[in-house]
């Protein structure tokens, strides 16, 4: 675990900062989310004494994925594991745990999982890349066809339940349950051997 070491000289501490008191929240904790959630922390004149972040796993870096595991996410490089350690933003940031489900405009709030109200003054949404579910198109496999032969269907998400084995990662916390899956159903290839998971 890496530790954080902040410089602050005399100037900085004896120059007056702005307290904002705005409710300030932040709904995805994508790389846009804690980027701009980083600018209000570590701004030298201003400081915000109410931000919110919603988020489904609250703020990502909890969970220090190894290299191999690491592997199964796609990566815009903005921050890594020691980024958001050196960040703390914990210490700053007031953080709910859970999926907004709806937005208040009129009284200004947003509701959480269905049940839980969180009041804003500013709301900004950084939901980020989302990975969802393909949606079958019913199409014969058998007859080779082309995306253009395919008839197209109103349908285009995927509401039915699904498969136990099928796995959407869009943060570490996805890919901590498809790796615990595939520890615990071993992979049976064609010869009847078992495949080595390698992480």
């Amino acid at each position: 675990m890496g530790y954080a070491l902040n410089h602050t000289n005399r100037k900085l501490t004896l120059e007056p900062k702005i307290t904002v008191n705005a409710k300030i929240v932040v709904v995805g904790a994508s790389s846009v989310g804690i980027s701009f959630l980083e600018t209000l922390v570590f701004c030298s004149h201003l400081k915000f004494s109410n931000l919110t972040l919603i988020s489904t796993h609250g703020l990502p870096g909890k969970r220090l994925l190894g290299t191999e595991q690491r592997k199964f996410l796609a990566s815009d490089h903005c921050f890594n594991d020691k980024d958001y350690v050196l960040m703390s933003l914990c210490s700053w940031v007031n953080v709910v745990v859970g999926r907004m489900t709806a937005i208040d405009r009129v009284a200004k709030h947003v509701v959480v999982s269905k049940e839980e109200i969180v009041l804003y003054d500013h709301l900004i949404l950084c939901t980020g890349q989302q990975y969802q579910v393909p949606c079958p198109t019913g199409a014969d496999i058998s007859q080779h066809l082309t995306n253009r032969e395919i008839p197209s269907s109103g349908k285009q998400r995927y509401t039915d339940q699904v498969p136990g084995n099928h796995f959407t990662l869009n943060d570490e916390e996805d890919c901590c349950k498809a790796l615990r899956w595939i520890r615990n159903n071993p992979i049976v290839t064609e010869d009847g051997g078992r495949a080595s998971v390698l992480f």
